[in-house]
């Protein structure tokens, strides 16, 4: 049996079936007659339906787009109700808002990337010549190229910004929607993005209005009855998620409405910005290349620095390159590396490391040698470092004079076994 919760299909009228797509949420719990656990909140409608909201003109600059999509429901037949939650892509909005800047070359739309990221967390470069940047934007989100987007716009040199305020234009349409069919409901604005550790983009929520994003299973009993301590799920996410199963902007659906939700529908919701982690609670603020950059001094931003292939194209010799020029950078920590120079040999194999011919000047009040010994040393743990963050492992032959001076030392190279699994 499926409960649907909605008590009506009035959603439907005047649709076809083959622009209908239905999605049905069973709860096996509800198969049985077992009483709910105690002190369990109310449980949630068990039919979930989405569908995309057909005949939405063409959205310009100054477009009222609350007049524009609450016109595309009634001239379908569509007809919206209490607890409802209307997903609106955010490119719409950004061209409704005008929001909106001119990148004539690659160039061009890599500074406007520069211009609306907060800090870098990963640079990786394409063989094709692309290089593309994960940023945290001034929304909070962490994505590639700033979430800027250059597909379905009128001009080919045209960006789509984010909206400004992703959460006040989320208001701004519910307020609109809900003034034309004297309705309660929750709206969402979504954007898409590729996720960590998985293949693939889903959408997920920008700005919303109306809705809890969040629902804190804290304090609740699991189903052996013990309290839950962690778990808080996204359910904006996953409605925003459900939402872009019907619509998109490649069928020239943008909007899409989501019935089934309403417990999470609500005059007092906290809007869409609290569901990006702040950055003193991100565990993964830079990628794993980037971690080792900044470890050593270095910006991992810095033009000077090739980016890591994004393809798997580099090889040992534009890895170790890298990774020399990475150890080379920065502000070192230690005297006496300025006296010793680098060079890469064996086609990436292997790094010199050898006392510079002209003599340096001491960088500390401690007795020259002492100085040697001691950059040499701090020197040949950065290049390691540095070629552990491409995935090179290195074997180190120290050489000494008759003197008992550091003659300096010979790195060899190797990549790193790749685990196995993986």
């Amino acid at each position: 049996m499926v409960e649907s919760g909605t008590g009506d299909h009035n959603l439907w009228r005047g649709c076809d079936a083959v622009s209908i797509r239905t999605f049905f949420v069973c709860n096996d719990r509800a198969m049985t007659s077992s009483p709910p656990a105690p002190h369990r909140r109310a449980e949630s409608s068990r039919l979930l339906t989405a569908y995309a909201v057909p005949g939405i003109g063409r959205i310009r600059p100054g477009t009222d787009l609350g007049r524009e999509i609450g016109g595309a429901m009634t001239a379908s037949g569509l007809d919206l109700k209490d607890g409802d939650v209307v997903v609106v892509a955010s490119k719409v909005v950004a061209k409704a808002e005008n929001a909106l800047a001119r990148a004539g070359t690659r160039q061009d739309f890599e500074r406007l990337v520069d211009a609306h990221s907060r800090h870098t967390v990963v640079r990786r470069r394409y063989s094709s010549g692309v290089t593309v940047n994960v940023v945290r934007t001034a929304s909070g989100t962490v994505q590639a190229a700033a979430g800027l987007d250059q597909s379905n716009t009128d001009g080919d040199d045209d960006v789509l910004l984010h909206p400004q305020d992703p959460d006040a234009s989320a208001a701004r349409l519910r307020t609109s929607l809900s003034d034309r069919f004297g309705v309660h409901l929750g709206v969402i604005v979504s954007d898409t993005s590729s996720r960590p550790w998985r293949v693939g983009v889903s959408d997920f929520v920008l700005g919303c209005a109306g809705i809890d994003p969040l629902d804190s299973q804290r304090g609740e009993p699991d189903d052996a009855g013990r309290p839950q301590q962690v778990t808080v799920r996204a359910v904006a996410d996953a409605i925003a998620q459900a939402a872009d199963l019907v619509k998109g902007s490649a069928r020239g659906r943008p909007v899409a409405i989501v019935r089934g939700v309403s417990e999470v529908v609500t005059e007092s919701g906290t809007g869409g910005a609290g569901l990006s982690r702040p950055l003193s609670d991100d565990w993964f603020r830079t990628g794993h290349v980037e971690a080792a950059w900044t470890a050593l001094g270095v910006d991992p931003a810095d033009p000077a620095i090739t980016p890591p292939s994004g393809d798997d194209s580099d090889d040992i010799l534009a890895r170790a390159t890298r990774a020399l020029a990475v150890a080379r950078s920065g502000a070192p920590r230690t005297p006496g590396q300025a006296g010793w120079r680098l060079t890469l040999t064996g086609s990436g194999s292997s790094i010199r490391v050898r006392p510079r011919p002209e003599a340096s000047r001491p960088e500390s009040a401690g007795h020259p040698l002492v100085e040697a010994a001691v950059g040499l040393g701090a020197l040949v743990e950065r290049i390691a470092t540095a070629l552990a963050a491409e995935d090179l492992r290195c074997e180190t032959d120290w050489l000494w004079e008759d003197t008992g001076a550091p003659g300096g030392a010979d790195i060899r190279i190797e990549l790193t076994p790749t685990p196995t699994g993986s």
